[in-house]
């Protein structure tokens, strides 16, 4: 169906195609929004998406936040005195600080927090790591000790990938496991409205009137967050044609991650489309490092001669701008380098056969897996299907729901693939700490997800980065850190690209950062 001929849908039939009921026309102080997708987990130490973080960021707050260059800056935090020796960090609250209940926030429901995100996911795991102990001095003042220096400490506080470090009340910090969280209380801007939600339909968030914004202006997720409409409502509308005639039509306002197919469509209609992601997006093809052929770095490497980044970033991003970059970082980016990856800048289709030969492919199906339901990964599967087909390679490509391929991808073991195609988030991907495609360690219990590598130089060389005292000796280590993994390729960059979002001529105030921020935008 063609955009415009949906243009004449009425709010009602808006609501009824994404499954919500009929609801009177909104006031002008709400803000509707398509998110990218529904948020199903409600616990912030817990919520380990990109949808999840930015739920997470709007309830909750954080001791620092991220800026839109992506360094950190305070945030609950008031007062920072760091140890000479760099070991101990004494971390004082701002004042004021509440729970939408209008209990104080203090230093128990802190260390709890931190205590749980800690436990429960891999970045915390790595702050977990270097920690020697976490004290309360008093209910506005803590301290954690480290074991060895960390200049990666803030960031890490800060929020970067999911799930984030967020501050909840004790009780709900110390509750069990597996026990839900329905009812979110943080001290954020926004309050979550539960009596409001809908599952796979609506999400309700109100302005939290007794929040107080920090002094600084505004700047990305750090800064004052000043919400500047009296609620917030997500609608979760999956059809792309229905989304961008309802922004079309004024029946919502904004709309976060727009396909590229759409973005014509809207600039038709004088809808303000862009980036406000700091970093573009990164497309990259992962290999199963458990099952031959790719289990042998020679098959790896034919594997990158066979990607052509202009190819697939014109099939991915359409008019959106896009630009080749083989950084196993992102360009642009404090770390972003492309060192290393001189062999590999040229298609050589030949020298692949030669490598697969080498490696001993002998014609056994290698398997391509995929989902349509996410287009991007279904449009680059079905690409590098056609390349592998190019050098000889018995492709067999597989196609079916997520919710059956993320398993098979992220099981070790489970369902047998060989290779598969997707895409990250720059502001993730950016750095070592978060890109956890980049960690190689080995055995059991290692956090590495989708394809198990096992590399223990690298895995050392990416911890040298991690442990550089400052920005200059992290570049560094960072370069000798790529260089070698040009050598083991733990996956193949394919480019990078823009992930869009859409605001009607109406809304101002759309601030820049990691992910969106709906604080400082006005409707009028």
């Amino acid at each position: 169906m063609r955009p415009d001929s949906l243009a004449a849908l009425s709010l009602c039939g808006l609501l009824c195609v994404a499954g919500a009921p009929v609801r009177a026309q909104a006031p002008t102080n709400v803000l509707q929004v398509v998110p990218s997708a529904d948020v199903a987990e409600l616990d912030p130490t817990r919520a380990a998406n990109q949808i999840g973080r930015i739920y997470s960021q709007m309830v909750f707050d954080t001791l620092f936040a991220l800026d839109q260059s992506l360094s950190p800056k305070p945030m609950m935090v008031d007062k920072e005195m760091i140890s000479p020796d760099r070991l101990t960090y004494t971390f004082s609250l701002r004042p004021g600080l509440k729970f939408h209940d209008g209990s104080d926030v203090t230093t128990r429901d802190v260390t709890a927090s931190l205590q749980r995100w800690m436990d429960g996911s891999a970045t915390g795991g790595e702050l977990k790591a270097r920690l020697a102990a976490m004290s309360i001095v008093d209910p506005t003042t803590f301290t954690l000790t480290l074991k060895q220096p960390f200049g990666l400490l803030e960031f890490l506080l800060a929020g970067p990938g999911a799930p984030i470090a967020a501050i909840m009340r004790e009780a709900d910090a110390r509750r069990d496991a597996s026990a839900p969280m329905n009812n979110p209380i943080g001290s954020g801007p926004f309050r979550y409205v539960a009596s409001e939600r809908e599952s796979g339909h609506r999400v309700v968030f109100d302005r939290n009137p007794d929040y107080i914004p920090r002094s600084e202006p505004p700047d990305g997720a750090a800064g004052a967050r000043i919400v500047k409409v009296d609620r917030l409502v997500w609608q979760i509308i999956p059809d792309p044609a229905t989304a961008g005639n309802a922004l079309a039509t004024g029946e919502i306002d904004f709309w976060d991650t727009v396909p590229s197919d759409m973005v014509p469509f809207l600039k038709q209609h004088g809808i303000n489309v862009r980036r406000t992601a700091s970093l573009p997006s990164v497309a990259w093809i992962r290999p199963n490092f458990e099952l031959p052929p790719f289990n042998d770095a020679r098959a790896r490497q034919a594997l990158a001669l066979l990607i052509d980044q202009k190819e697939f970033m014109q099939a991915v991003a359409g008019e959106t701008p896009w630009s080749t970059c083989y950084s196993f970082s992102v360009c642009g980016s404090p770390l972003g380098t492309e060192v290393g990856s001189e062999p590999f800048r040229k298609t050589d289709v030949a020298k692949a056969r030669q490598l697969l030969a080498d490696a001993g492919y002998k014609g056994e199906p290698v398997i391509v897996l995929s989902t349509p339901q996410l287009p991007i990964m279904s449009v680059m599967a079905q690409l590098l299907a056609q390349r592998l087909r190019d050098a000889g390679v018995n492709v067999d490509l597989q196609m079916g729901d997520w919710a059956n391929v993320f398993p098979r991808l992220t099981t070790r073991g489970k369902g047998g693939w060989n290779v598969t195609a997707t895409y990250s988030l720059g502001g993730t991907t950016f750095n070592p700490l978060t890109n956890s495609v980049l960690d190689t360690s080995c055995g059991p219990n290692s956090s590495s997800r989708m394809g198990f590598p096992c590399d223990p130089e690298g895995e050392n060389l990416r911890r040298a980065v991690l442990a550089a005292p400052d920005d200059a000796a992290r570049k560094a280590a960072f370069e000798t850190f790529q260089e070698h993994m040009w050598q083991f390729i733990p996956y193949v960059p394919a480019g990078q690209f823009d992930q869009q979002n859409a605001y009607g001529k109406n809304i101002s105030g759309v601030l820049g950062g990691y992910v969106i921020s709906y604080w400082n935008i006005e409707k009028r």
